[in-house]
């Protein structure tokens, strides 16, 4: 029953795939900007382009393990990324894309979609005067918060590489910010072909860095982190096409008491400081594998949570995402059986595939790892390492894709702050379990703790999400 019921779900994505084809091979390529999907629709596009993502972060990290292995700069590369992702997701990415795309299909409702353009415009700009001192200060305090938060097992020589690297990845924020505002302008009207192809942009530079570092080994880890700033400023680039056809122009607009910025900005810092909760989470899982005093430990996590993350992104991320704007605007018109049947059916969806990756993952888990990754530096003690993450990070996968649906279904009843406050209490029972299971069990705690956080923090967003589809919406 089970496995019909998979291949029926497998059946219908590929049909998908093809009737996406089909339309955009009839579409003439200039009105491609501006299309809009349908649901299913965007949910394959995502789907391709989080592919075609996957397949060049695995180019990525097939090239950095072979350079780098899990040594000591490989440990202070992926630590660096740490401060940077946690300032980007404060004020960006997620956070301000998901926080203004049901904002903005209000305030075109309710005025003109001129209106809904000023508002991106005055979101940017307050968001830009405010990042720029965050990201000085971050930079600033690099040094403490890595010897004492981020690493404090790394020796002094990895310590300041981090420090480094951190600062220079730093400088992407701005881009980051800029994105994920604009992108907002197309995704909120279902015109996602152009954020889908940013996404599949990403990593094709920072291979190029690598590259680079393998031809000339002076130039060593900062390859790679030259070439993830230009992979930021690809992306953006990439949206200039859609976003001049939609009319909108750049202009400074400062409007502090702005009724809707207002609205943008109340959803958008629980938005953010659960996104931030969650990196906090990274921070944590790299604190403990630091403290285990296997180096090897921090360059595990992060491989196996590469290969975790494809399912997430491909089920939650794209899923969600696509099914976002439906969902908001079928809140706006209070649709409350039409908002709970596309619900329920993203979720029974997204849950069922989980499953089915997950135990794809923990049978087929380690001759992945060994024809990916095990060459050069990266060894079969790296394998058997790495695949012991794996396979208890991939227990909580039905986890990981029903929370990327639910925050983005609360999103769409104006609610960030539920699935902050969820976030928060699963990094401290994180933090706990962690503690608690460092000793007995090694690096094995650290996937442990956060798998069983996570199923915690789902189980709160669903129950709250039961009552918030059972009312109409009153709209901030």
């Amino acid at each position: 029953m089970q496995r019909t019921l998979i291949y029926s779900y497998i059946q219908r994505y590929l049909a998908l795939f093809v009737g996406l084809g089909q339309r955009l091979r009839r579409t003439p390529l200039r009105a491609w900007p501006t299309l809009e999907f349908e649901v299913r629709e965007a949910t394959a596009l995502y789907v391709v382009t989080f592919l075609i993502s996957a397949s060049l972060g695995v180019i990525r990290q097939i090239l950095l393990n072979a350079r780098f292995g899990l040594g000591p700069e490989a440990a202070a590369y992926y630590a660096a990324f740490r401060l940077p992702e946690t300032v980007a997701m404060l004020v960006a990415g997620g956070a301000l894309t998901n926080a203004l795309i049901p904002v903005l299909l209000r305030v075109a409702n309710r005025d003109d979609e001129q209106s809904a353009l000023r508002l991106v415009n005055a979101t940017l700009t307050m968001m830009l005067a405010f990042i720029a001192p965050l990201a000085l200060v971050a930079a600033l305090a690099a040094p403490l918060f890595v010897r004492t938060l981020l690493a404090p097992g790394f020796d002094a020589p990895t310590q300041a590489l981090t420090v480094s690297l951190s600062r220079l990845m730093l400088m992407e924020v701005l881009l980051v910010v800029t994105e994920a505002a604009l992108a907002a302008i197309l995704i909120s009207r279902n015109q996602v072909l152009l954020p889908a192809l940013a996404i599949a942009a990403r990593n094709v530079t920072l291979i190029g860095g690598i590259l680079l570092a393998l031809l000339i080994p002076e130039v060593g880890i900062y390859g790679p982190t030259i070439g993830a700033l230009i992979d930021a400023l690809i992306q953006l680039l990439l949206l200039v096409p859609g976003l001049r056809q939609r009319g909108y122009r750049p202009e400074v607009i400062w409007e502090p008491n702005n009724v809707d910025l207002h609205t943008v900005g109340r959803l958008m810092v629980p938005n953010a400081l659960g996104a931030v909760s969650n990196y906090a989470g990274n921070i944590v899982d790299t604190a403990f594998a630091s403290l285990t005093g296997i180096a090897a430990a921090v360059g595990a996590l992060f491989n196996a949570w590469l290969l975790i993350g494809l399912p997430t992104r491909l089920l939650g991320v794209a899923v969600g995402q696509a099914a976002l704007p439906h969902l908001a605007l079928l809140g706006i018109r209070n649709d409350l059986a039409g908002f709970r049947r596309l619900l329920f059916r993203t979720l029974v969806t997204v849950s069922v595939l989980a499953l089915f990756a997950a135990a794809l993952l923990i049978l087929l888990g380690r001759p992945l790892l060994i024809l990916l990754f095990q060459r050069g530096a990266f060894d079969a003690a790296a394998v058997d390492l790495t695949y012991q993450v794996l396979a208890i990070y991939a227990l909580g996968l039905p986890s990981y894709v029903a929370t990327e649906v639910a925050t983005r279904a609360l999103v769409a009843r104006y609610d960030t702050l539920t699935a902050m406050l969820a976030n928060m209490l699963q990094l401290v029972i994180r933090i706990m379990l962690a503690m608690l299971l460092l000793e007995p069990f090694g690096v094995a705690a650290v996937p442990m703790a956060h798998v069983l956080s996570a199923f915690g923090e789902t189980l709160i967003l669903l129950v709250v999400l039961w009552y918030k589809v059972r009312d109409p919406l009153r709209t901030p």
